[in-house]
């Protein structure tokens, strides 16, 4: 359809650029807009939070480690945004004008599109399980009312759970037997560099992978695009990596991603893994569906849990493949996708939903270095950094978070009673503690995204985490599910953190968080 509106709306003129959402109704994965604009060969900007368009077209976009101003080399271009920068409301002008609009209606044959590319038919990728989030619940709620006996459960079970052995993430139990797989080849993960190492999400991934790869005796890959490796390469094998393919080029110095793209595509067209896995960061989510899309593979975005399975349905017959699990349908629903015709499956994963893998430097490995080819007359961005997040604080990596809801009143609240509850708790357990919030609190203004947990916010997987007038909508649930430890206070007893809870505190906030905060200062 762009093709026609460029060749008959636009006589032929390339002097456009596109605009798109990063959100659909039901997900936000972010997939869409990097596959049109690799399927139509151009630029891509994605995190857009807003641009001008005088005395040249400049997109401020957010980066993996702040914001940016861009400024596309060339047009066609096609910009993400994060958020709509005009009101939502109709004015009584633009209503009339509406009226007199031409609106043209087209159909698949009429923009030429290939059939069998489009529909379920054209899809690399297909359902095989939808489920209630409900469904993975195995929890049993403890209700607790007296304040010092909560302060010793919850001491017990944070003891109790660093006790446990981290493993990778994957369940064990799948058998191939004497049966032939439907994909070969090793598990990949794309490193993502991060200052002079490795961002986080690549290390947890690595980990997965080998949990993956083990029953069906593959080995686990890692590849990075960079114009200097350094040691990344060594902490890729110390965190699990059997293989690190190495692709160093001048071109790759910063993140542009259709250099990045062509340098991984290349390599996965040589090597023909058969998984790979991205970590869903935004430089992770922009870059992961045009590797899909130039290699002809299916993708899933936005995974909370993988696994190896089967899947025999009529005709289709897949031994050994990787089940994609992630929320559909705004996360009242998790789905379970397989990948179909494509030589190798993608998914991508949100930071947190794993754990990083304890390293250990005497492991061995082999290194490779493909060449690449890189057309240094492409489409480039030329990018101005605006504002570094070095110091933002990060509630990823915390060992306690307490979180608040809608059920505070104002900012005030959310203040007064998290913070001495935090420094009282960290206190008793010695650890890392931070405050974070529900999509809702966010809304109300008592903190700010950073500290957001959820499918929109931060996935997080502390050792306790205490919600605290926080319903337990799914979408919440989303992002804190895999804390060892969940403690709920709310007042209403049927609220659906509950469901998800180890210890309950059924009471008001201007109670319970004050008796809870004064049982604290006892034990200390």
């Amino acid at each position: 359809a762009i093709r026609r509106v460029e060749r008959e709306m636009l006589e032929g003129s390339r002097d456009y650029a596109i605009v798109t959402g990063m959100q659909s109704v039901d997900g936000d994965t972010a997939q869409v807009p990097p596959q049109i604009a690799e399927e139509l060969g151009i630029a891509h900007i994605a995190y857009a939070q807003g641009l001008r368009r005088e005395p040249e077209l400049t997109i401020r976009r957010i980066a993996a480690e702040g914001t940016e101003d861009v400024k596309p080399k060339c047009l066609p271009v096609l910009i993400t945004l994060t958020a709509a920068t005009e009101p939502l409301y109709r004015s009584f002008a633009a209503a009339r004008e509406a009226r007199i609009a031409e609106i043209h209606e087209w159909d698949s044959a009429s923009v030429e599109a290939d059939r069998t590319r489009i529909g379920l038919k054209g899809s690399w990728t297909q359902v095989h399980h939808l489920f209630s989030p409900s469904e993975a619940r195995t929890k049993d709620c403890e209700f607790v009312s007296d304040p010092a006996e909560l302060v010793a459960r919850i001491k017990a079970l944070y003891a109790a759970a660093g006790e446990a052995v981290i493993a990778d993430g994957v369940e064990d139990g799948y058998q191939l037997g004497d049966r032939d797989p439907t994909y070969h080849g090793e598990f990949w993960v794309y490193a993502e560099p991060e200052g002079d190492g490795v961002r986080s999400v690549s290390l947890e991934l690595v980990g997965v992978a080998r949990g993956l790869a083990r029953p069906l005796g593959e080995k686990v890959g890692a590849v990075i695009a960079t114009d200097d490796a350094g040691t990344r390469p060594r902490s890729l094998i110390a965190a699990g990596a059997d293989v690190v393919y190495v692709v160093e080029h001048p071109l790759l110095s910063g993140f542009d991603p259709l250099y990045h793209k062509d340098a991984l595509a290349q390599v996965v067209q040589a090597y023909r893994p058969q998984a790979m896995l991205f970590g869903a960061s935004p430089l992770g989510r922009e870059l992961a569906p045009r590797v899909a899309y130039a290699c002809r593979c299916g993708l899933t975005a936005d995974c909370t849990k993988l696994e190896i399975g089967d899947y025999q349905k009529g005709s289709v017959d897949l031994v050994g493949v990787l089940q994609q699990t992630r929320p559909a349908l705004g996360g009242n629903v998790m789905a379970t996708i397989m990948t179909k015709d494509s030589q190798t499956q993608m998914a991508t994963v949100r930071p947190g939903v794993f754990r990083a893998p304890t390293p250990d430097p005497q492991r061995s490995g082999e290194i490779v270095r493909p060449e690449v080819e890189l057309d240094v007359s492409g489409v480039c961005l030329i990018k101005t950094p605006v504002e570094s997040f070095a110091s933002t604080v990060s509630i990823r990596d915390a060992e306690v978070i307490i979180a608040g809801g809608h059920g505070f009143r104002s900012k005030a609240d959310f203040d007064r009673h998290l913070n001495p509850l935090a420094e009282g708790i960290g206190h008793l357990l010695g650890a890392d503690t931070k405050v974070a919030a529900s999509r809702m609190a966010v809304e109300d203004g008592c903190t700010t995204h950073d500290f957001q947990v959820g499918q929109t916010g931060q996935t997080v997987q502390p050792r306790l985490y205490v919600a605290i007038g926080i319903s337990g909508a799914i979408q919440h649930i989303t992002g804190m599910q895999g804390s060892d430890v969940i403690v709920a206070i709310n007042k209403d007893p049927k609220a659906k953190i509950f469901e998800y809870a180890d210890l309950g505190v059924v009471g008001d906030i201007e109670t319970v968080i004050p008796a809870l905060t004064q049982a604290l200062e006892v034990q200390a």
